[in-house]
Parts: structure tokens; sequence; C-alpha cells
């Protein structure tokens, strides 16, 4: 799987469910289940690294003016949101042409690759085993911070 293949699939996000997460990314799990444990893993390695990309001090700056109620958590679930919104508008993001809405967050979008591994296999959440090389964790990309 590469980025372009990514985007193509988050594309099946359904958004005629906005307002419950579990609908919205249905579509994404089911596709992603029917793929190769590799593919699945592929897609949480680019997912991870798209997320680092946009974890540094200049867009948290763009949400937390003097970093008083910064929130690690609330970084990345706001980093989400890029993803989720595709291609486009991540890049805009990224390119910092866009900045974060403090607003909105899309936590769910973490748990597509364990929640379509474990529809593949049938199997609980806690056997998942794939750590991605990047960590998306905010201040986990030391060299934007």
């Amino acid at each position: 799987m590469n980025e372009k293949e990514f985007w193509k699939i988050l594309d099946k996000l359904d958004w005629n469910n906005e307002g419950d997460d579990d609908l919205v990314l249905k579509p994404v799990i089911k596709y992603l289940s029917k793929l190769k444990d590799e593919e699945i893993f592929a897609f949480h390695e680019i997912m991870s690294k798209l997320l680092f990309n946009i974890d540094g001090k200049a867009w948290a700056k763009d949400i937390y003016k003097d970093f008083s109620n910064y929130s690690d958590d609330d970084f990345l679930y706001t980093r989400c949101v890029a993803i989720v919104n595709g291609e486009k508008y991540y890049n805009s993001i990224k390119n910092r042409k866009k900045k974060l809405n403090q607003d909105l967050e899309f936590e769910s979008i973490l748990y597509v690759p364990e929640e379509a591994w474990n529809l593949k296999h049938k199997d609980d959440l806690n056997e998942y085993e794939y750590i991605p090389k990047y960590n998306y964790e905010s201040r986990s990309n030391i060299d934007l911070w």
C-alpha cells in the first residue's frame, strides 16, 4: 500500500453518518478487514507517519496560543481531523495554508487498523500486535518541537 491507496481508502468514509464515528468509519474498517494483514499494517504505518509529520510546535501554536490549556491528547485528536478530511485538506494543514481547528477532533480513526484486523480475525483487539515505526503521540516528533 502507498499513500495514494491510503487516501482512496479514506474516501470510503461515510459522512452521511457524521456525528456517529463508528458508522462513519464502518466502510473503511470493513474494506481493510478484507485485505492481507500486511496491508492493514501498511495503512497503520501511513496513518502514523502522516500524524507524525504534523506533530510540531508550529501546528500546536495555531491552536494553543500560550499553551496554558495545551493537552497532548487533544492535540493528537485534532491532528486526526486533518487525516479524515482527505489528502487535499491534510496537505493544506501540513503546508500551513490552513490551521487546525481546536473545536474538532476524530480520535476514532486511530483504532481503525486494530478494528479491521479484529474483524478479519474475529479476535480480541488486545491481540493486535503491530507497532508502527512512527509514533503519532503528541510531542513524539522531536525535530518539530
